[in-house]
């Protein structure tokens, strides 16, 4: 059943038909988004403007914000870092804690708050062909120990590639290859897995320009990590995603009507992979 539901999705993400469509987008006033998470390892919140559609410039973080992060009733030391352009403390959080957000900033108050769930500690990771109709899936399988095993638990996922390949023109630098979240319904008791659709075999052979970013290439270095999450964030991604081809803003767990989270979680990272084509084996059902 696993599998079915895996060619399905995998199908519906592939198959898309190409249409010019004109549209006559509406201007209107920038909105303060907040992007803030805490964890264990450190925290940091990056401020900016809502931009039109039609603005690919990336914005600066603004300063100036006096931006406070609350636990028991004591605040984190957080401020402006213009090594990383955001607000950012080194001090991790703690599982099993509620944190608590505000951000002053031009006379308007925003706040948000977020549990710290226990970590996922990862059991393996790596990638694997999958057979789906006629065709061949690269798949990355990860598995991890659910902290929870008797309550619904929530996870955020995301990876990372460094490509050395010529097509990216000697840009070496990190970039997010995919990301999602899951929450452990359909799992085995005590474990959890996520299934990621790299690419599929046919697009690695014919090396298209419009796939370069969804090819992986030998050499390519793979770098993921998991973040265990509470329900609230978890809905903002969910909802972030589904919005992404409705046009619709995501359901925030801020107030004083900004867009954004605040996210408190604790990461686990995979072992890191340097991807080797010939090295890929096919995948077998573990339960």
């Amino acid at each position: 059943m696993r599998k079915i539901l895996f060619v399905i999705l995998s199908v519906l993400a592939l198959t898309a038909c190409k249409k010019e469509i004109d549209f006559d987008f509406h201007e209107v006033d920038p909105i303060v988004v907040i992007e803030g998470r805490v964890t264990n390892e450190g925290a940091a919140v990056v401020i900016t403007h809502s931009r039109a559609v039609t603005d690919s410039v990336h914005q600066r973080c603004i300063q100036g914000a006096v931006v406070t992060i609350m636990v028991d009733g004591a605040a984190l030391p957080i401020s402006y870092d213009p090594v990383s352009d955001s607000y950012r403390s080194t001090v991790g959080g703690v599982a099993g804690k509620t944190y608590q957000l505000t951000v002053d900033l031009d006379g308007h108050h925003y706040s948000g708050s977020a549990f710290m769930p226990a970590p996922a500690p990862i059991l393996q990771a790596d990638f694997f062909w999958m057979s789906m109709l006629d065709e061949r899936m690269l798949v990355y399988e990860l598995w991890a120990v659910d902290p929870y095993p008797s309550e619904r638990n929530y996870y955020w996922y995301r990876i990372d590639r460094i490509s050395h390949h010529p097509h990216f023109e000697g840009k070496h630098s990190t970039e997010p290859y995919r990301w999602g979240v899951k929450d452990d319904r359909g799992c085995p008791p005590g474990k959890m897995f996520i299934d990621m659709m790299a690419t599929s075999e046919k697009a690695m052979d014919e090396d298209e320009e419009d796939n370069w970013k969804s090819i992986l290439y030998d050499g390519d270095t793979i770098c993921c990590q998991l973040m265990t999450i509470d329900q609230g964030v978890y809905d903002y991604f969910s909802s972030l995603r589904a919005g992404q081809s409705g046009g619709s803003n995501p359901r925030s767990n801020l107030t004083g009507g900004c867009l954004g989270y605040f996210a408190a979680g604790s990461v686990t990272r995979a072992d890191t992979i340097v991807f080797k084509r010939d090295k890929v084996t096919m995948w077998k059902q573990q339960w």
